[in-house]
């Protein structure tokens, strides 16, 4: 999940997983390309904890 509205744009998403985060594409997520273990240690990586999982 992506919550915008706390999003601080550091783009460690973009830069630890650009296979998966691509703003130029839409869409512009694509969580089928890393692994679950991938996903989960990039998002605790996320300063603003705009992403997160459940």
């Amino acid at each position: 999940m992506w919550r915008p509205e706390i999003c601080q744009h550091s783009g460690i998403c973009v830069r630890t997983l650009p296979q998966v985060y691509n703003p130029n594409e839409r869409p512009w997520v694509k969580p089928q390309n890393a692994t679950t273990e991938q996903l989960i240690a990039q998002i605790k990586m996320c300063p603003s904890e705009a992403l997160r999982y459940e």
